[in-house]
């Protein structure tokens, strides 16, 4: 391979998990290039210093945030994954943009098209850059969609689970309205790496306890695209979860199907409609039942596996989804659109994932 077939990208919040679990998927990427990285606290020193693995990209140096812009133009940085904290990356993106360089944002920074629901999840400021973003669920866009985009906005974990599961059926108007409810666990990973005393180890061990049920900043992406597909008015109750596992999101829906009394004929129309929808796609797999599905068979991986049960006491259909929150529902997922946003196929350097 050739200088020029290399394409630079730099990332911002290495020290954080998606931004580190980001540099981790580029360094196995055959065309990508980690030229340089930005945080505060590594400003200074180099990519290696974080770990050594690092061995190919370990030269990469940091910068802080306040120069993040700068070392990009200085070292030719064609793409720029941002996963620090959302304020942040919401002032990165558009100043990046104005520099020349795509945008890969890992932080729903730019995901929210409402300026007053963004202002209400995330209490600054709507950001004027995301007006032109592309939601980067990969699945549910449309073909060529990527290609050549400048900024993509990535869904959280919890979005991209929830709306892998119900988009399909929103779409084909299969759920019946005011009959979702989602409970979603996931790992304590997906409260990002801080010190918080609810993320303690004899806190969160042996422990399982809901979190942000009141204000879930991923419930306006996921309520968005729902709405999207289904209609205005569309509502669902989501309640998270924290439980004492490193890695992944496994979130189980429960619905009625419109005009479907029946349970069993119900999810029959569930399973044909995710399988429809998934039957070309290298990373979702449908399974049978949603008994199927279980959080180990996807940690360390780009994928997300979906199942769907009658419940014949409720009256519903519950379906089960699970993704590794930094695989599919970060990092791996935002190298799958970076793939598509420069022409590659999307399963680049995410084939063994």
């Amino acid at each position: 391979m050739t200088e020029r077939d290399v394409i630079r990208v730099g990332v911002a919040g290495v020290r954080g998990y998606k931004g580190f679990e980001t540099v981790r998927y580029i360094a196995r990427h055959p065309r990508f290039r980690v030229v340089m990285i930005s945080s505060d606290a590594m400003a200074g020193h180099r990519l290696k210093d974080l770990d050594r693995d690092f061995s190919r990209d370990g030269m990469a140096q940091a910068v802080g945030y306040n120069d993040t812009v700068m070392a990009c133009k200085d070292h030719g940085v064609e793409l720029m994954f941002l996963g620090t904290e959302p304020e942040m990356c919401a002032r990165l993106g558009g100043e990046l943009l104005e520099a020349g360089a795509r945008v890969m944002d890992l932080s729903g920074a730019h995901a929210i098209r409402d300026p007053q629901a963004y202002a209400q999840t995330y209490g600054f400021p709507y950001p004027a850059a995301a007006a032109q973003a592309l939601f980067g669920l990969t699945e549910h866009q449309a073909p060529g969609a990527f290609a050549g985009q400048r900024l993509v906005a990535n869904p959280g974990a919890y979005a991209t689970t929830v709306l892998l599961a119900l988009l399909p059926l929103a779409r084909g108007g299969l759920v019946e309205p005011g009959s979702v409810v989602v409970d979603a666990k996931a790992s304590s990973s997906t409260a990002g790496r801080k010190a918080r005393i609810s993320l303690l180890f004899s806190e969160l061990h042996d422990n399982c306890y809901a979190n942000r049920i009141d204000r879930h900043q991923y419930t306006s992406e996921i309520q968005q695209e729902l709405e999207a597909a289904a209609g205005k008015g569309f509502r669902l109750t989501l309640a998270t979860h924290l439980m004492p596992v490193a890695r992944g999101v496994i979130a189980t829906a429960y619905l009625r199907v419109a005009g479907e009394a029946d349970p069993h004929k119900a999810v029959e129309r569930v399973r044909a409609a995710l399988r429809a929808a998934y039957a070309e796609s290298p990373f979702v797999q449908v399974l049978e039942r949603a008994e199927d599905v279980h959080l180990r068979s996807v940690v360390g991986t780009n994928r997300c596996l979906i199942g769907a049960t009658a419940d014949g006491w409720g009256e519903r259909v519950i379906v089960v989804a699970a993704l590794d929150n930094l695989g599919k529902g970060t990092a791996g997922q935002a190298i799958q659109n970076a793939n598509l946003v420069f022409g590659l196929p999307e399963t680049m350097g995410l084939a063994a994932m």
